[in-house]
């Protein structure tokens, strides 16, 4: 054999062994790649005067926090503070704005905070606990007191499967997964949503036959429309003078007026409510959406709020 057929042979020996060596090398990412779907802790709710309440343990004390995937971030109140030993941080604080005005206070800093025994981190560079002391709309419900909102920077770590009718949180961690892959047994809706920032999401809904964007809002007690959908709608605030009003105030002092407006419909993930009762204000929220998805539409369901894949799932009836 030649001087040059021996070359070839070789090269054609040198590539076979590069390819066979990055198969094996790919096989590891081929493997890991399967879809993990892991149960980290199952958690009791208490679900009380339009409100879904989690116990979290912080510093070793058992508090009560409204479960809130409409909260940017973390909430616990003044009390809270003196009550669970909570040291404040003398750099760090927080402005947070909301339907009841603006709030800045120096931050907590938990020595430790729980979830059903899961270490609960923020989704942050440093991977913090702090929480952001703010001025809760309600404090006591019925004979609970409340202690704080555990908001998206916490939940967004997992998934979050959602059962208020059974009273029960089931919170996962979710890799490599795409479509329709949950461990439920009965049927259920898939509904891609939007992610405005990091950790919000965002669901097309119908009211009315015309297609709104809806924050999923765990921590409202009820559904709102604010300015951007009633303009969709076409909808004046003269037209809300009939309606039944009241004073209702959010993260903050300020008290905001707002009505109580039947509508023809709602719909969301192809499940249809009839004659809805929806809260209505000329307000704007953060991020920009047409309304409020709230705990009164919850209620009755049962969701999984995927934040890792972006979508949500609702149960079928």
């Amino acid at each position: 054999m030649d001087h040059e057929g021996i070359e070839v042979i070789a090269k054609t020996g040198i590539v076979r062994s590069l390819l066979l060596l990055l198969f094996c090398l790919l096989l590891p990412c081929a493997a890991g790649a399967a879809c993990v779907v892991d149960a980290k802790a199952t958690i009791p709710l208490d679900v009380r005067g339009g409100a879904i309440i989690v116990p979290v343990e912080v510093n070793g004390l058992i508090a009560s926090f409204i479960l809130d995937t409409g909260a940017q971030r973390s909430v616990v109140t003044g009390d809270a503070v003196q009550r669970l030993g909570l040291a404040r941080d003398q750099w760090v604080g927080t402005t947070m704005s909301g339907v009841g005005g603006v709030n800045h206070r120096a931050n907590a800093d938990p020595r430790s905070l729980t979830l059903g025994g899961v270490n609960l981190v923020r989704r942050t560079l440093n991977h913090d606990t702090s929480l952001t002391v703010g001025i809760l709309p309600r404090t006591r419900i019925g004979d609970r007191v409340i202690d704080g909102l555990l908001g998206r920077d916490y939940l967004s770590v997992f998934d979050l499967d959602l059962d208020v009718p059974g009273r029960h949180l089931t919170i996962y961690q979710v890799h490599d997964c795409a479509g329709r892959f949950l461990p439920w047994r009965g049927g259920y809706a898939a509904k891609t949503v939007t992610t405005p920032n990091p950790a919000s999401r965002v669901v097309a809904v119908s009211l009315d036959g015309t297609t709104l964007r809806a924050l999923l809002d765990t921590g409202a007690s009820a559904s709102l429309l604010a300015a951007p959908g009633m303009y969709r709608l076409g909808l004046e605030p003269a037209g809300l003078a009939a309606d039944p009003s009241d004073q209702v105030s959010g993260l903050g002092s300020h008290m905001v007026t707002m009505h109580r407006h039947r509508f023809r419909s709602l719909g969301v993930g192809g499940q249809m409510v009839d004659s809805p009762v929806i809260w209505v204000a000329p307000i704007r929220l953060a991020p920009i959406v047409d309304m409020l998805l709230g705990a009164d539409w919850l209620a009755g369901r049962r969701v999984w709020i995927s934040y890792a894949t972006r979508q949500l799932f609702v149960a079928t009836p």
